[in-house]
């Protein structure tokens, strides 16, 4: 057998496996960006949900009528926050966190208005 008749399978498989370790390389970019874009949008929904809790509970002290319904547009997005009571003491904030890229949060917050303090977050 002769040289010529080596060189080319052997440089066929070194490029075979280099376009295989090629492509693991790209799948691993790849999904790593698909965890940083899916770890922002939830620190997006979190924030919009703490800003859609911070109103509710200034709501809270002037509001006298409940239910009471008020959509946000904020710079992240959208906040519809629903406040009803559900005791003497207690108020519950339904809020739905719209970012900009339309994904959506929900969170079912329980505040006592005497205590003024959360005393339950539920998401979902």
């Amino acid at each position: 057998m002769n040289e010529r008749g080596m060189v080319y399978p052997l440089i066929l498989t070194l490029c075979f496996i280099v376009l295989i370790f090629f492509s693991f390389l790209t799948e691993k970019v790849a999904s790593e960006r698909r965890f940083v874009y899916m770890q922002e949008e939830q620190l997006r929904q979190v924030r919009l949900i703490q800003q859609g809790v911070d109103r509710a509970v200034i709501w809270v002290e002037n509001l006298a009528v409940y239910p009471s319904e008020r959509i946000l547009n904020v710079n992240e997005g959208q906040l519809k926050v629903l406040v009803t009571q559900t005791s003497v003491d207690e108020v519950m904030f339904m809020i739905e966190a719209v970012t900009s890229r339309q994904s959506t949060k929900r969170v079912k917050v329980y505040y006592n208005v005497t205590q003024k303090s959360v005393t339950k977050w539920v998401e979902g």
